[in-house]
């Protein structure tokens, strides 16, 4: 591994030392909601060196902002207990500053690596002890990387290619429950089968449903569900809907030959995918503005629910089980992977299926989605 930029120069030299200086806190999506105390730290100095706030201040407000936990450590958090420190006149001035003059110390490194990248430009690496040449890169990251960019067949990353299948295939549910219940089954599944074995599992490791308090099994269950599932079923259905496509646990597969029989290779999913990227690329080409990212989360939310067979009477609890059934986190996390698809995948059709607009449909409405 080669190091680059200015915070790798800070903690090779030591000027840095503490495992919290460049973490962040992240939503699920990804978007940053905690700063970077490197970026605090580089802030403040800035401001300092331009005569906006004293050395001494800059000090003192950077210990105030080690002092906050990295999952809370935002600039507000810090005006806040710059306040209560009697700090708060040299907190003004300094957000002041660094509002008018941003600066971002992580970025500008990633950048300048990325620049080296491009250029070809990398200095070699130090001499190692050898011992990690053959070392296997296997970790969640390198695996959700891998599959997101690197082509498969077509050219369309493996990725893109499952999540298609996630979204638009109706066997996609039964093929990944039958994935998780064989991997928490184990290699042992008995000759009663694959679910009976998973659940003796889930038994020795202490899992029953009976543990469970009624608000637990409602963020994974129905309403329906909860009134008429027999508890080896509740627990099945728990199990299944709760283990989502991860790249921390193997059952998530980063290629097609881990996928196995978790993609259905019939389906000319490959060329949908493609095709519906050329839409999209079409459309901003027309007007830059129109981008995936400011697709109507309403609209493919009604598109995702006539695709899955649900009726207009169809709440929350329902759409988010039925994303689940499809190893999404949510009905959310369903609609934003389906914002790269929506425009290639959008027919001339009703928002709702026709004959499931009554009410009466609701407490079949998940079983009704996996046909």
């Amino acid at each position: 591994m080669t190091g680059v930029g200015r915070v790798f120069e800070d903690l090779a030299a030591g000027v840095l030392d503490a495992d919290d200086e460049v973490s962040v806190l992240h939503t699920p999506e990804g978007q940053p909601v905690s700063e970077a105390r490197v970026n605090i730290r580089a802030a403040l100095i800035r401001c300092a060196a331009a005569g906006q706030i004293s050395d001494t201040d800059a000090d003192r407000l950077q210990g105030l902002a080690r002092a906050l936990p990295f999952t809370r450590r935002t600039w507000a958090a810090l005006a806040r207990r710059a306040r209560e420190e009697g700090a708060g006149a040299a907190f003004a001035a300094a957000d002041g500053w660094r509002r008018r003059n941003p600066y971002d110390v992580k970025r500008e490194d990633a950048e300048h690596a990325l620049v080296l990248v491009a250029a070809g430009g990398l200095p070699a690496p130090e001499p190692g002890p050898g011992e990690w040449d053959e070392e296997p890169w296997r970790t969640s990251f390198v695996r959700y990387w891998t599959a997101a960019h690197r082509p498969g067949p077509g050219g369309v990353p493996f990725l893109a290619v499952l999540q298609h299948q996630q979204l638009y295939d109706s066997g996609f549910p039964a093929r990944w429950r039958a994935r998780v219940l064989a991997a928490v089954a184990g290699r042992d599944t008995g000759p009663d089968g694959v679910e009976a074995a998973a659940l003796r599992t889930a038994a020795a490791e202490g899992v029953d449903t009976a543990a469970m308090s009624r608000q637990q099994l409602a963020y994974w269950l129905t309403p329906a569900e909860l009134r008429a599932l027999p508890p080896g079923e509740a627990l099945l259905r728990v199990m299944v809907c709760s283990a989502r496509l991860d790249g921390a646990w193997t059952v998530w597969p980063s290629s097609p030959a881990e996928a196995g029989e978790l993609l259905d290779d019939s389906l000319p999913t490959a060329q949908d995918v493609a095709a519906a990227y050329a839409v999209n690329a079409a459309t901003m080409a027309a007007d830059p503005r129109h981008t995936t990212d400011r697709l109507s989360a309403d609209r493919i939310g009604r598109h995702l629910a006539a695709q899955w067979n649900l009726p207009a009477c169809a709440g929350r609890p329902v759409l988010d089980a039925v994303a689940r059934d499809r190893a999404f986190r949510d009905f959310g996390g369903a609609v934003e992977v389906a914002r790269a698809f929506y425009l290639g995948a959008r027919a001339d059709t009703p928002a709702v299926p026709a004959g499931t607009d009554s009410c009466a449909g609701c407490p079949e409405a998940r079983a009704r989605a996996r046909t």
